[in-house]
């Protein structure tokens, strides 16, 4: 794509925007980047890309900003409904996201892209890590943290790239080398309207793809199952519940891959990652380092010194015998379904937040199993003792400061206090990372509180 002197304006200004915006500036774009909110920190981070000579438009976005643009880049966060974006469409001009602008350009390095509903940060991560050990440069980006057009310039031989389902809604030419579904569950149905939608969207990671590329998908999961008749590359399969003739699998608590021969990787009793879901993720990464030859013994060191990540069941303290864990990660419920089945000891719920069209009712099982209480916090908290009240106690707080107090009034010796909300931040926190410190905080000023007395 030839970007030199023509007019393209990024809408939002996260960091995947100002990556874009950066990204086409360096192409000598004439970039103009527009943000709704006008808080101190956008306004500070408007004065550094006017020092760059970036054009920035701060609040409400005006129909006449379209005014000999040529092309739209608009960031992942942003709804494809809203009138500018609809104007721009009837009228003509290209619209794509940071992921398909930033892939254009990134030519020297074969791409492996990561998507699911739940574990892909874990799995692109870990799968991340497992290349390092064999190859020199591998870099991971994408919806993890760091746009994928921050490592355009970066010296690479293999990129791991986290992606969403609102980045692949704008994806044209996106064609990685692997590309991966972990799982489909219902997520973001405020804004994808049903799940067949969402699955349409999840299954564009695959669309440009070729015979000689690969996809790698989990056996166990029956829609994905039904999509692997639709793909052209190569499908690999990995499962914790079948005996594959090629793939990566579960066998008496064994993880095997079965290619040309067949090899035990580790036994699962040694890997430090707690749960079926963090199983699933692990299969996975085993699946897509197995594509690029990665021995055994590489693959195992890596499983036994992995400790997962921030944010995802991330045991934070414990204080007279209970233990706080922060999984503020869990956006939806099947993350904290997955999350109360890996749990042994009973649990205190802390849920709640932006609702994205849950169905809170799903994890009903889980919460009659090993729930005690949930306190509920945010803008779902009303339909979550709706659709939960009938099988544990809860009770609605105004927020999670409030919420750490009174479950540790109710814990006694032995309990979990699980912070994993099922819930968008939105409502009360910049993103689940500030959610998920917060908590931390808390909890960390609690026990200086216990410890004085």
């Amino acid at each position: 794509m030839i970007l030199k002197n023509k007019k393209v304006l990024v809408l939002g200004m996260g960091v995947s925007g100002i990556g874009a915006a950066n990204l086409l500036k360096d192409r000598e774009a004439k970039v103009t980047i527009a943000e709704i909110k006008k808080d101190k920190e956008k306004r500070a981070e408007a004065d550094i890309l006017s020092r760059k000579k970036i054009k920035v438009v701060l609040g409400p976005h005006p129909l006449n900003l379209l005014k000999n643009q040529e092309l739209i880049v608009v960031s992942p966060g942003i709804p494809l409904d809203i009138p500018i974006i609809q104007k721009a469409q009837t009228s003509g001009i290209p619209i794509i996201g940071e992921l398909e602008l930033s892939s254009l350009f990134i030519k020297d390095a074969p791409l492996i892209a990561i998507t699911g509903t739940n574990g892909k940060t874990t799995t692109t991560f870990l799968t991340g890590q497992i290349l390092k050990k064999a190859y020199k440069n591998v870099q991971i980006a994408g919806n993890i943290g760091i746009p994928l057009s921050n490592i355009v310039k970066e010296k690479k031989q293999i990129v791991v790239v986290e992606v969403s389902s609102f980045q692949l809604e704008t994806v044209k030419s996106f064609s990685p080398k692997v590309s991966c579904i972990l799982n489909i569950t219902p997520d973001h149905l405020d804004r994808h309207l049903n799940l067949k939608k969402y699955i349409e969207l999840k299954s564009r990671i695959f669309l440009n793809q070729k015979k000689e590329d690969f996809t790698v998908l989990n056996r166990d999961d029956f829609n994905l199952y039904l999509l692997s008749q639709k793909i052209k590359s190569k499908v690999i399969f990995f499962s914790q519940k079948e005996e594959l003739r090629e793939g990566v699998f579960l066998k008496k608590n064994r993880i095997i891959r079965r290619f040309d021969g067949e090899e035990e990787i580790i036994n699962r009793d040694e890997i430090p990652l707690p749960g079926p879901h963090n199983l699933e993720n692990i299969l996975c990464a085993i699946s897509i380092s197995s594509i690029y030859n990665v021995e055994k013994e590489l693959i195992r060191e890596t499983l036994i010194h992995f400790k997962g990540l921030p944010h995802r069941e991330e045991y934070v303290d414990e204080i007279k015998g209970v233990r706080f864990i922060n999984d503020s990660k869990a956006t939806n419920e099947d993350a904290v379904k997955k999350c109360l089945q890996s749990l042994k000891n009973p649990v205190i719920l802390i849920m709640g937040g932006k609702d994205k069209g849950a169905d809170f009712s799903s994890i009903k099982d889980e919460v009659k199993e090993g729930v005690k209480k949930i306190f509920s916090i945010g803008e779902a908290k009303e339909k979550i003792k709706t659709q939960l009240g009938e099988f544990c106690p809860i009770f609605m707080v105004n927020n999670l400061k409030e919420a750490v107090k009174e479950a540790f009034k109710e814990a006694v010796k032995g309990d979990h206090i699980l912070l994993s909300p099922g819930c968008a931040s939105f409502d009360q926190f910049k993103n689940y990372k500030q959610r998920g410190d917060f908590f931390k905080k808390e909890v960390r000023r609690l026990k200086e509180k216990i410890e004085k007395k």
